[in-house]
């Protein structure tokens, strides 16, 4: 398995954000975690990125157990990632920011700005290289960190609401690039609200409620599923239509 959580067990006190989950991945999927706000979902998420130690279980990626790894170690095994508050290098341009990414696998600079120039035609912000990362708004703030970590050359992206706020014409804009990198034969694990996305683009929606899974399989099969509906819809939703 590409990437497998067994167990995973997320405890502050006596409380439990995550009680149990269990996820497989397969190469080249996209699988989407959905649920209520405190379902967990994020708290898994970070425990599968490496920011956040499991109290319990086992995340095994590549044939490899990253259970307690760090997120350098991630990242160098080919594992990376974005935040639902873009974290970008504000005083940098919007190349240099992308070079930051770039030097995990190219060492010197003449190499990093060859692939960072690359990943900034794939997403679209070649004409704003040279602007300062704080001149950015949020769509452009999103399609920076989302190019910071292609630069890495991932060969795992985890989206934590990359989607989140913006306008439909961006929503669309950014689901046509998730397409994109998944042409890339990048896998993708995404955390989205937005149930338009996840129906655009995931393959498999992996249901969080209360800290454990209780829903998983096709997106359009997972929206009439009744314990979803009274979890995350809400009762008087029955269906999301595109």
């Amino acid at each position: 398995m590409f990437l497998e959580a067994r167990g995973i067990v997320k405890a502050f006190g006596a409380f439990r954000a995550v009680d149990g989950a269990d996820l497989d991945v397969g190469e080249g999927e996209i699988i989407g975690l959905i649920g209520p706000n405190g379902a967990g979902k994020s708290t898994f998420f970070n425990c599968l990125a490496g920011d956040a130690e499991p109290t319990a279980g086992t995340i095994r990626f590549l044939d490899q157990d990253i259970t307690n790894a760090t997120p350098e170690a991630h990242a160098r095994l080919g594992m990376a990632r974005t935040f639902q508050v873009p974290v970008t290098f504000e005083d940098m341009t919007v190349r240099d920011n992308v070079m930051v990414g770039a030097f995990l696998r190219h060492p010197g600079r003449t190499g990093a700005m060859r692939k960072a120039e690359e990943v900034l035609a794939f997403t679209g912000l070649s004409p704003l290289a040279d602007s300062p990362a704080r001149s950015l708004g949020t769509p452009g703030r999103k399609r920076l960190e989302i190019a910071r970590a292609l630069a890495t050359e991932p060969r795992l992206l985890l989206l934590d609401e990359a989607l989140a706020g913006l306008t439909p014409a961006e929503v669309r804009l950014a689901i046509e690039l998730v397409r994109r990198i998944k042409g890339l034969g990048i896998t993708i694990v995404i955390v989205e609200h937005i149930m338009e996305v996840i129906l655009s683009l995931a393959e498999r929606a992996v249901v969080f409620h209360q800290g454990k899974v209780i829903a998983q399989g096709a997106p359009r099969s997972v929206v009439d599923d009744p314990a979803v509906i009274a979890a995350y819809l809400g009762h008087h939703m029955k269906r999301v239509r595109m």
